[in-house]
């Protein structure tokens, strides 16, 4: 098999040596277009890319690139390799489990191409992204979409013992050219968070997801008011907020609506995870104030099994005093369609 050539697409399956199939990857560098690997160690990566050459491989037609490494403790460095680009028009990347890399080897040539860009939590940790000014090169300009992994408790140690702001550097970097940011979770002291929260005025990030992190209502307006271009948002939600529950409840619509209307333009879509304790009447009464301060948020995307609940909910503020004079505007929640 090391000497078949022609080959488009190579997968290697869990629980399989990697060896060989870097070798048979080397070897049909010209053709793939999809390549699925787990490098368990340096020599593995060093097959891929030589192969016992002088001259590396250039994967001139690979678009798809997936590597998936097994190291628990993250801590493996690998040596820079300089001057090489093996993967010029690479579209779609994604790194899981570790990233053993010290160099942007994977991002060289390929700026104008990245499209889908997929990195475990580790890799920002150790500001790969800022340390190479991977997303700040004159041909990256707009990708589909990044994914961050989950902050494991070595992430997170590794951060306390840092001071500077690099995850805040790679995120706004992330803000500028991403239509999409799918976080999982966040480190200890919610770097990340406070990074999206003090998003730069260059944004043009479209969709938002934080997989764990728990939002109050006046956490999701605070992040909807700083990205101009959010279409939706995808958080779980819990309580008002300090800020919202601070403002007497006779007065809250009236107040929130004065300060901030219209918070977005663009808003449109909340989405909420199920949990076995997430509550409707919560969801409820945080998609009704984001509805009186954002003009074209028409939906609301959560478990069926809330959706009687959360109707009902919305339903009967569309006819209290206060949410009146926005009974159209929640009205509009109802409804699982939102083109309705």
């Amino acid at each position: 098999m090391q000497v078949v050539t022609g080959l488009t697409s190579i997968t290697q399956g869990s629980g399989m040596g990697c060896s060989l199939f870097a070798k048979l990857a080397y070897h049909n560098s010209g053709t793939l277009k999809e390549l699925s690997i787990r490098p368990v160690t340096e020599a593995d990566w060093l097959v891929i890319l030589y192969n016992d050459k002088e001259t590396p491989a250039v994967f001139d037609s690979l678009t798809s690139l997936v590597l998936k490494f097994t190291d628990p403790s993250r801590t493996s460095t690998w040596t820079a390799i300089k001057d090489v680009e093996p993967f010029p028009v690479l579209s779609t990347l994604k790194v899981n489990g570790g990233y053993p890399f010290n160099d942007d080897l994977l991002f060289r040539g390929n700026g104008a191409m990245m499209q889908h860009l997929r990195l475990p939590f580790c890799a920002i940790a150790i500001n790969a992204l800022g340390r190479f000014g991977v997303l700040k090169r004159g041909s990256v300009t707009r990708m589909n979409s990044i994914r961050i992994g989950v902050a494991t408790n070595i992430d997170k140690a590794h951060l306390a013992r840092r001071a500077d702001k690099l995850i805040e550097y790679q995120v706004h970097c992330m803000l500028e050219v991403a239509l999409a940011l799918h976080l999982s979770n966040d480190a200890t002291d919610k770097p990340v968070y406070g990074a999206v929260k003090a998003a730069p005025s260059t944004a043009i990030l479209q969709n938002l997801e934080f997989g764990s992190l728990l939002f109050s209502t006046a956490g999701m307006t605070s992040i909807i008011s700083r990205l101009p271009s959010l279409v939706s948002f995808t958080c779980k939600i819990g309580g008002l907020g300090a800020s919202i529950k601070s403002i007497l409840a006779s007065d809250r619509l009236s107040t929130l609506r004065a300060k901030h209307y219209p918070l977005s333009s663009n808003f449109r879509k909340l989405c909420v995870p199920y949990t076995a304790n997430v509550l409707a009447d919560q969801i409820a009464g945080a998609a009704m104030l984001i509805a009186v301060l954002c003009p074209n948020f028409v939906h609301v995307d959560i478990s069926p099994k809330l959706r009687d609940e959360f109707s009902r909910e919305i339903a009967w503020a569309s006819c209290n005093r206060s949410f009146q004079p926005y009974a159209e505007s929640l009205r509009r929640l109802i409804y699982m369609d939102p083109d309705h």
